[in-house]
């Protein structure tokens, strides 16, 4: 893969990334239906920048492609009122590890170079910040303010992170 397609399927997994995280910033039915938009431009994204990855990088990604489709059928049952939100929320955690265990494989990719693994390694913290505010938002009143900031604090370390990937990839 030349390395202007490189640089444009990092910019569409940066794109659905950053929407997708927006979820956890906003609430109801226009954040899922972006954060669903998010997750094509992710899978889209993914699908290409597999081709420019070694071995280790493609299994990664497909780990990665996974976690995405499990988090688009996860924002779609959080669109059903009430038992939607369970059945989405048991849906976005199988993903979170999933996309996870994807990050810890794609560390060990030779393709992304050391700059593309420290991008790597602000995407698991951005994944641990958004962890701790998920489970900050049970706090009632004060959660959701919190909630906002620590989402807010995830989405620039995963843009960052995206960032220095596509770095690694021209290096």
């Amino acid at each position: 893969m030349e390395k202007k397609e490189a640089i444009k399927s990092v910019t569409f997994v940066l794109s659905g990334s950053l929407l997708q995280m927006f979820n956890g910033i906003g609430n109801g039915i226009w954040s899922s239906l972006t954060a669903i938009f998010g997750i094509v431009l992710l899978f889209m994204g993914l699908t290409k920048l597999k081709t420019a990855l070694d071995e280790n990088g493609q299994s990664a990604v497909k780990l990665l492609i996974i976690a995405a489709i499990l988090s688009c059928i996860g924002f779609v049952f959080d669109l059903i009122p009430v038992l939607g939100g369970v059945i989405a929320s048991i849906i976005l955690l199988a993903a979170f590890i999933i996309q996870l265990v994807g990050y810890l494989k794609l560390k060990n990719s030779a393709s992304i170079g050391e700059i593309g693994k420290g991008g790597v390694s602000l995407l698991i913290v951005a994944m641990i910040v958004a962890a701790f505010g998920a489970l900050l938002g049970i706090i009632p009143f004060l959660g959701a303010i919190i909630v906002s900031v620590i989402f807010l604090a995830s989405l620039i370390l995963v843009f960052f992170g995206w960032i220095k990937i596509q770095e690694g990839l021209l290096e």
